[in-house]
């Protein structure tokens, strides 16, 4: 269910915008993980469902719903960046797990599709099944490639749509854990409709 109480928004993002800038000031990357699809298989620790889903033309392709994981554990802050494209409407998640791969912790949702409970597509923030942070201005559409980025420093996340800042959550009572598995995960209404992936980046910090 959507938050009762009104989140200053701008005052949210101004925070996390000073947060980030401090955090990465004086910080190299710790590790740096990307695929950019040129070879035929997937590199150790990533893992492709369904198995449906192929490499071709320099790009991660698939027909309906598919999951590309991040199945070794990292830690420490993070940006993720894709691109991604959908034949018909269609959305893209990232999904931040437990080591497991069990538990979500967090999901960054770029809805394409209509949405019930928010009442058309729109990008959001949840924390497990909740809804901490949305905005109705930004969604994607069919036939474009977008580019996706997701940053967390410090238990402050933000999204950005084609580098347009979009939702932001700062979240005051953050899981324990310190390690976590990375998922993205794209759906359509049909099954088979076309969805393809490229340069996929992560980047770690300490």
């Amino acid at each position: 269910m959507l938050p009762k109480q009104p989140i200053p928004w701008a005052a949210a993002a101004a925070a996390v915008l000073l947060a980030l800038s401090s955090a990465q000031q004086g910080k190299s990357d710790d590790s740096t993980l990307q695929l950019d699809f040129q070879k035929s298989e997937l590199p150790p620790g990533w893992q492709i469902s369904p198995k449906s889903w192929k490499i071709e033309g320099g790009e991660l392709r698939g027909e309906g719903g598919g999951t590309l994981d991040r199945v070794v554990p990292v830690s420490g802050d993070f940006t993720i960046t894709f691109d991604g494209w959908t034949e018909e409407k269609g959305s893209f998640e990232v999904k931040i797990l437990d080591a497991k791969g069990e538990k979500e912790y967090y999901t960054f949702a770029y809805g394409g599709r209509y949405h019930q409970v928010l009442k058309g597509p729109k990008c959001c923030i949840l924390k497990e099944d909740r809804f901490v942070a949305v905005d109705d201005k930004m969604w994607i559409f069919p036939g474009r490639m977008f580019h996706f980025e997701v940053r967390g420093v410090k238990h402050q996340f933000q999204m950005f749509l084609n580098q347009e800042l979009g939702p932001v959550f700062v979240d005051a009572a953050p899981p324990d854990d310190e390690s976590y598995r990375i998922r993205i995960v794209s759906g359509t209404d049909g099954k088979k409709d076309k969805i393809r992936i490229d340069n996929v980046k992560i980047e770690l910090r300490k």
